[in-house]
């Protein structure tokens, strides 16, 4: 009976940080899902009304590396309690307020705040979960950006068909701070029972490692740097190309096709209930191509191609062409951000803090993010959606270059430390 307590306790641990880490996102990507209403309700430009996603993304970039770089210090039981709770807070003040001007300063704390969770949490799973249960941990965090983006994407629809797009702050204030209760009244039972089965299991094969062999894992540490690098430099592709298209996919329906906000919202929607299923897409497609750069290069050169074709489609107005090609790449970088931040991190953990990697590269995805929310609605403003395209269309041929790049490096290395 204790054993099965303790087994249960492993569940409830990733269970846990999954309904944490998703409600964050409610706080987090609620301004995204109603930038369109944010325009019309304040008059503001698209360039001012993206500028507070991307002081949020700036903030939340810095604030991975440093809380990635720090979080082994942390208490994370009331870190991650303190995170959550404050976004909660922040999210009602900008629920009750009529000013837009200091919205961007109230989400650039924000951003700061919600930065201290990933690590953390990646710090706690890698910590606390047996071997055999990093697969599941990894996919299951894998979900929670989808998750919770699907679920405040599909409220704001709701709340848009009547007018109402503040009850997406509301939403995401009384979920905040109702799991954050949550996670402190858990967390004690949670842990120990997770990392009494931790001890249990020690010795056992890691059965999903050895299905995934990582090469990397063994390699010295010129070659570890430098697929650390080279991902690090494919996170702010995989954000730009991600966060972009869930930010502004509502604008190009609306201004291209004339849709009202509730209905460009809600088809928005498609991207994020395909992204479910971008976790274990990641993991089937590094079996295949268990290199990580060359994963990510390959990834790249598809998502590409398609962007060729968003191009294609609005400029002969394909409305359903346009969503099926938008909903493939959002799927692609999806799976790219999962094998980054979460894929990676647990699997590296036995050359350091997973922590510490977790934090990093998502440090640089928002990078991208932050890059996508103002360039793109500056891009859009003077030039227009097919330039947005080719702006993407340019970062993927980019990334499909540190491949080549990567390999020959890589080969260098080797051949030097051979005798």
């Amino acid at each position: 009976m204790e054993n099965l307590r303790k087994r249960n306790g492993t569940g409830l641990l990733i269970f846990l940080c999954w309904l944490l880490y998703a409600s964050s996102y409610l706080g987090k990507v609620n301004y995204s899902a109603n930038i369109t209403q944010i325009v019309d309700f304040y008059g503001v430009t698209k360039s001012e009304a993206g500028l507070v996603p991307t002081f949020f993304f700036f903030s939340y970039g810095i604030g991975q590396v440093i809380n990635g770089m720090m979080c082994k210090k942390y208490n994370v039981k009331w870190v991650v309690f303190g995170s959550l709770f404050l976004s909660g807070v922040f999210n009602l003040a900008v629920a009750v307020s009529q000013s837009f001007g200091f919205i961007k300063w109230l989400w650039l704390v924000n951003g700061f705040t919600l930065s201290l969770l990933w690590p953390s949490l990646i710090r706690l799973l890698s910590e606390s979960l047996p071997k055999k249960d990093l697969g599941k941990s990894s996919f299951v965090m894998g979900t929670t950006v989808a998750s919770g983006t699907l679920l405040i994407y599909g409220l704001s629809s709701l709340y848009a068909i009547f007018g109402r797009f503040k009850l997406a702050f509301f939403t995401a204030a009384f979920a905040d701070i109702t799991v954050s209760l949550v996670w402190l009244f858990l967390y004690g039972r949670a842990t120990s029972w997770a990392k009494s089965e931790k001890v249990r299991q020690d010795g056992e094969e890691n059965v999903l490692q050895a299905s995934l062999p990582t090469k990397e894992s063994k390699t010295n540490g010129k070659t570890f740097a430098l697929l650390f690098s080279s991902l690090c430099f494919c996170a702010v592709g995989v954000n730009l190309v991600k966060d972009g298209l869930t930010t502004w996919v509502p604008s190009i329906l609306k201004e291209e096709y004339m849709m009202p906000d509730s209905l460009s919202i809600f088809l928005t929607l498609l991207l994020l209930v395909v992204a479910i299923f971008a976790n274990p897409a990641a993991l089937f497609l590094h079996k295949k191509i268990p290199d990580y750069v060359s994963h990510c290069g390959f990834v790249f050169f598809i998502i590409g191609v398609l962007i060729l074709g968003i191009i294609g489609s609005l400029t002969v107005k394909e409305a359903l062409l346009l969503l099926v090609l938008l909903v493939a790449v959002n799927f692609l970088a999806a799976s790219l951000n999962n094998l980054i931040t979460a894929v990676f991190p647990l699997f590296m953990r036995s050359r350091g803090n997973s922590g510490l990697y977790a934090g990093v590269l998502d440090g640089f995805c928002y990078v991208g993010s932050a890059i996508s929310s103002y360039g793109i609605g500056f891009v859009a403003e003077n030039w227009g959606w097919n330039a947005v395209f080719y702006v993407l269309l340019g970062f993927c041929t980019l990334a499909c270059l540190i491949f080549p790049i990567y390999r020959l490096a890589k080969r260098r290395i080797g051949k030097k430390a051979s005798p």
